[in-house]
């Protein structure tokens, strides 16, 4: 269980660490785009970009991941379900301050 909560903890600093560029990547797209275009980019065209991006200039980092158990497909895997989980969230508390303003 320890082990578990330890590479979710790890994983969910990975995930934070390509939020500025997939927030920033899904910003652009949904300013032209709209709400539809924000979310699809934020899960899947911005998280990508994070990846090439993180991949190019932090390659030595997935080896810190490795090294705690935790493989780059699974790191991604982890990423997106946070991703999705934070829209999830995002869209909830955009619903109710529509609704209570």
């Amino acid at each position: 269980m320890k082990d578990r909560l330890r590479i979710i903890a790890n994983a969910f600093e990975f995930f934070k660490s390509t939020v500025p560029i997939n927030l920033g990547v899904s910003l652009f797209v949904g300013y032209f785009g709209g709400l539809i275009a924000f979310n699809f980019s934020f899960l899947i065209f911005g998280l990508l970009l994070s990846f090439v991006l993180k991949e190019l200039r932090n390659e030595n980092d997935y080896l810190f991941y490795f090294n705690n158990g935790i493989s780059k497909k699974q790191l991604w895997m982890y990423s997106w379900f946070f991703s999705f989980l934070s829209l999830i969230v995002g869209i909830f508390i955009l619903n109710l301050i529509r609704h209570l303003f």
